[in-house]
């Protein structure tokens, strides 16, 4: 060749011998940005020539001849893979440069042609300054949206709530005089269910049907006796205290157990 290169270590060889071409991929250093060479044909790449070679040598003789023939064609792809390696580097090579700061070969993407060297070695200091900035602004904007924010206001009337006027005026007094403190089974039902007047003091165990106290055990056999429901599981409605299925739903009620 009329000019020898030297190839820097960024290349694939994208070469096939048993198609008989020769084809290579130079890939930048920073971003990975690549390009493919032109393929190039071989001239002793088919098996017809390794053949042909070793018959000529060795007279027809055809164990020899392919042995030797094999021998004379690798070294033959190997030299023309070199001057191939050569010719595609000379077509590409304007793509990349070579950084004399770090001594890596980038894409025009990633060099400074007016300070001739890599981005990296010296970035730009525009795009750096525009970066900066628009993060400024991006914080800006944020102390505004903090400091003008107001919370909304929701309707607390229109949330559904499971309390019941009795104890909403109870929690609206609260000087009212309070209850003294239970003395009885009857006095700590009325705690449990929240106050409410004809809550019932007794009921029935769901395993035995013992009558006990609800809330507590079962003194025959140890079933805690469930609470009454004020309200339906299933629609929040209230129930009566008495009653064993909801009268709007038809669920069960803790009185049915």
């Amino acid at each position: 060749m009329s000019q020898h290169y030297i190839v820097p270590n960024i290349y694939q060889d994208m070469s096939d011998q048993s198609q008989g071409y020769f084809a290579f991929r130079f890939v930048c250093q920073h971003c990975y940005w690549q390009i493919d060479t032109r393929p190039q044909r071989s001239t002793v790449s088919t098996a017809s020539n390794i053949i042909d070679i070793g018959s000529g040598f060795l007279n027809g003789f055809w164990g020899k001849a392919a042995e030797a023939g094999q021998k004379i064609y690798g070294s033959q792809w190997h030299s023309e893979q070199a001057n191939a390696l050569q010719k595609a580097w000379g077509e590409i090579q304007h793509n990349f440069h070579t950084c004399p700061q770090c001594h890596q070969t980038v894409c025009m993407r990633c060099f400074n042609i007016q300070l001739n060297l890599c981005t990296t070695c010296a970035p730009d200091l525009r795009a750096d300054g525009a970066h900066f900035q628009h993060n400024l602004n991006i914080e800006a904007q944020r102390a505004q949206l903090q400091n003008n924010y107001q919370a909304p206001q929701f309707n607390l009337a229109a949330i559904p709530s499971a309390v019941t006027p009795e104890i909403a005026a109870s929690q609206s007094h609260p000087s009212s005089p309070q209850l003294p403190p239970p003395q009885n089974a009857a006095a700590s039902s009325a705690i449990a269910g929240y106050g409410v007047q004809n809550y019932p003091t007794t009921g029935h165990c769901p395993h035995c049907r013992k009558e006990g106290t609800p809330g507590k055990f079962c003194e025959d056999c140890g079933t805690k006796i469930p609470l009454p429901d004020l309200f339906c599981p299933s629609c929040s409605l209230p129930v009566a205290i008495t009653a064993r299925f909801c009268a709007e739903c038809g669920a069960k009620l803790q009185s049915a157990t």
